[in-house]
């Protein structure tokens, strides 16, 4: 259950970052300005260019001025490249993608192994060669455009259902704390909680969703008794309601703390999207939470990630590293404006011998202090 290799070079503060053997739950830790959202932010890059081609991507996220990595010099400057090795479905994928002339039309060149058979080779953007359904035979693609992947051709591909479905979620609470709009999303949550009643309203349908939901939040919040929602009768809107032990009545999200709405989206999240081909990215999950629910919340992101499901998070509480076992901690850090990451396990500290969040924040990993 690991993503063997993943690789990003020149995006923004990430000039050159290796990964391997990630677990499908990983944390990434480190202070303000490290870089943890830039990763984040690299990784829904990806997923943008594989889905939207690299024009829209590039557009999406604000320009070259945005996205370029400062530390590169000349044609560097101008290039972002990602390599993924990673077994899905019993089967083997080692796929890289390079968009160079970011400045200004960019192109495109890949490389794509299936069980190592070659499946997409495009040393040039002018030379694009695809097997789309015998592996033993590539088709060339003469007028393939320049900066669209031939990944996207394969849609029935594991990877390019795992890439193409990458979502990072910096979740507002006051914002999600609104009653939603009729004609709110119900298919997926926001990146910012905003539709969370709309999709509660469709996913307690679900009665093991539902189960879940109740278990968790009443481990997460104690004294929580339910949580349901209310279709308004005036304008069709949608609410969250909740209900606490001792009391009859019902009270509205806007009167909960922003600790408990703020943990309802992360399970919405994390619940929504396990058992489907894709990646979570939760900024910050810790916010507003007491630390002894962090525990729980830190157990229910690892139970719900898989190879298929990878979830990660960003975080500079001492509270998620105590829960964490030492594979799952990434120590990121930033020097001489690039950012750094290791692994927690490639120190000599044992978890036996010292709680990780005492080793973290005397620096002992020697992967940057927290602060």
């Amino acid at each position: 259950m690991k993503i063997e290799y993943l690789e990003i070079n020149g995006f923004k503060s990430a000039a050159n970052i290796v990964l391997r053997d990630m677990p499908a739950f990983t944390v990434l830790a480190g202070s303000n300005g490290a870089g943890k959202s830039n990763l984040t932010d690299a990784l829904d890059f990806l997923g943008a260019v594989v889905k939207r081609g690299a024009t829209q991507a590039i557009r999406d996220f604000g320009g070259f001025q945005q996205i370029h990595c400062f530390k590169h010099r000349k044609e560097k400057r101008t290039t972002i490249s990602f390599t993924i090795r990673i077994k899905l479905e019993e089967v083997a994928f080692d796929y890289s993608l390079t968009i160079s002339e970011i400045h200004r039309v960019p192109r495109v060149l890949e490389s794509l192994k299936v069980n190592g058979m070659q499946v997409i080779d495009r040393k040039s953007s002018d030379q694009t060669r695809i097997a789309l359904t015998d592996p033993q035979n590539l088709h060339h693609l003469p007028e393939y455009a320049k900066d669209m992947t031939a990944l996207m051709l394969l849609g029935n591909s594991p990877l390019y259902r795992m890439l193409t479905n990458i979502q990072v979620f910096r979740i507002n609470p006051i914002e999600a704390k609104e009653p939603d709009s009729s004609t709110a999303d119900a298919t997926t949550l926001d990146s910012h909680g905003r539709n969370v009643a709309t999709m509660l309203s469709i996913l307690e349908k679900n009665e093991h969703f539902r189960e879940q939901v109740l278990e968790w939040i009443e481990l997460i919040v104690p004294g929580m008794e339910n949580v349901s929602t209310e279709k308004q009768r005036l304008d069709g809107s949608t609410v969250i309601t909740f209900k606490e032990e001792g009391t009859k009545a019902r009270f509205p999200a806007r009167l909960i703390s922003d600790g408990t709405i703020y943990a309802l989206c992360i399970m919405t999240a994390v619940l929504s999207r396990a058992g489907k081909s894709g990646i979570t990215i939760i900024e910050e999950p810790e916010r507003g939470i007491h630390p002894k629910a962090i525990g729980e919340l830190v157990q229910l992101m690892r139970e719900n990630a898989s190879v298929e499901h990878p979830v990660l998070i960003t975080t500079h509480s001492e509270s998620v590293v105590r829960n964490l076992d030492i594979e799952e901690l990434w120590l990121v850090n930033k020097v001489d404006g690039k950012t750094k990451i290791k692994c927690a396990s490639e120190s000599a500290v044992s978890k036996k011998d010292i709680p990780l969040d005492t080793a973290w924040l005397t620096n002992l990993f020697d992967g940057g202090l927290p602060w």
